[in-house]
C-alpha cells in the first residue's frame, strides 16, 4: 500500500509538472515578442480586445476563451431506477480555459508582455495564450 500511494505522488508530481506546447508557445511569445513594434503585434495578432492607457505605457489586451465538452463515463449520468450504474449515459466535462494577454508599449514597441490563464477549476495555466501569440512567433 505505501509504494502505491508513493507512486501516485511521484506521478503527480510529474504531471504538474508537464506543460503543453500551447504553454510553451506562451511563453516563448513572451520573452521573443518583447522589442517588437506596435505595428507588427497588430499585424500578426489583430486588433486587442481592449486598449488602456497607463502612466507612459499604451496597453493592448487580449482575451481568448476556450472551452469543448467531452464525454466523462465513469458510471455518471441520469439516475434511472431501471438502469444500472454501467449503463448510464455519459455525462458532459467541461474543459475551459481563458487567457487574458497585455501588451505593454512604450514609443511604439513592446516593453513587457504579460499573460494571466485559467481552467474552469481555476488552475493557472496558459495553454489559452498560444494560440494569441503564435503567429508572431518564427
Amino acid at each position: 500500500m505505501r509504494s502505491a500511494s508513493f507512486s501516485i505522488f511521484i506521478l503527480a508530481g510529474l504531471l504538474a509538472g508537464c506543460s503543453s506546447a500551447s504553454e510553451d508557445m506562451a511563453l516563448r511569445g513572451q520573452k521573443e515578442l518583447v522589442g517588437a513594434s506596435e505595428r507588427q503585434i497588430l499585424a500578426c495578432i489583430g486588433e486587442p480586445t481592449a486598449r488602456h492607457r497607463e502612466g507612459n505605457n499604451d496597453l493592448l489586451v487580449y482575451f481568448r476563451e476556450t472551452s469543448s465538452s467531452a464525454p466523462m463515463s465513469l458510471g455518471t449520468g441520469s439516475i434511472d431506477s431501471d438502469k444500472s450504474p454501467l449503463s448510464r449515459s455519459p455525462a458532459p466535462y467541461d474543459y475551459f480555459r481563458y487567457c487574458e494577454a497585455t501588451f505593454a508599449v512604450r514609443q511604439g514597441r513592446v516593453i513587457d508582455v504579460a499573460m494571466t490563464g485559467r481552467t474552469a477549476t481555476g488552475r493557472s495555466t496558459l495553454s489559452a495564450c498560444g494560440p494569441i501569440v503564435a503567429k508572431c512567433l518564427k
